[in-house]
């Protein structure tokens, strides 16, 4: 199976890099039913650019696949983990987070299969379908790992739980000092929407 890889000319990665060549080798895997096991991890040198999020991945992108056959298809499990950094989406500081998460592809040769024919089959719940030209095709593992990895960022990073950001005045960090603003102060901006609201009022 032939799916194109790129990698973003620049600073950020906003494909699946080019040098992610693992593959799924289909004719390893046993056609008695029994998992074909295998472990492996990626590495990206750029941070990753999604949808104007900057994310630094911290660690390697460990890697598990557990693929079997059933009913003329393989079912394939994908596992990872990593550890990625973003700036705080309250105080801008870098934000640190562990991400994990188990995804389900469902590998066939019917192209006219589809996702809502898959679900029918309650063992298959929200599984995605990769079509396949053969049974002895290897499948190109980097897209898929890219896809999941993408789909664990979150779209929103603390640096903790209790961050209090920055003071909308001043630009203060104030998880690192309280600044001299006073709490409540109008913000001058509004005195247009507010002179319109109140000639509306007459």
């Amino acid at each position: 199976m032939c799916l194109r890889s790129k990698i973003t000319m620049g600073k950020y990665l906003e494909d699946v890099p080019s040098d992610w060549k693992e593959k799924l080798a289909l004719t390893a895997i046993p056609k008695d039913g029994a998992a074909y096991n295998d472990s492996f991890s990626v590495h990206a040198d750029l941070p990753i650019n999604y949808w104007g999020q900057i994310y630094t991945l911290e660690s390697d992108i460990l890697t598990d696949i557990s693929a079997c056959r059933t009913e003329g298809r393989v079912v394939m499990t994908l596992s990872l983990s990593a550890r990625v950094s973003a700036p705080c989406s309250r105080c801008l500081e870098t934000a640190h987070k562990d991400i994990a998460g188990e995804f389900r592809y469902i590998l066939s040769l019917d192209r006219d299969e589809t996702a809502e024919d898959t679900a029918k089959d309650a063992s298959c719940g929200d599984d995605d379908i990769v079509v396949l030209d053969s049974w002895e095709d290897d499948v190109d593992l980097g897209p898929i790992v890219w896809e999941s990895l993408i789909s664990l960022l979150p779209s929103a990073m603390l640096c903790r739980d209790d961050c209090k950001g920055l003071c909308p005045q001043c630009g203060e960090n104030l998880n690192k000092k309280r600044c001299g603003c006073k709490v409540g102060v109008r913000d001058p901006r509004f005195d247009v929407l507010k002179n319109l609201m109140e000639e509306n009022d007459k």
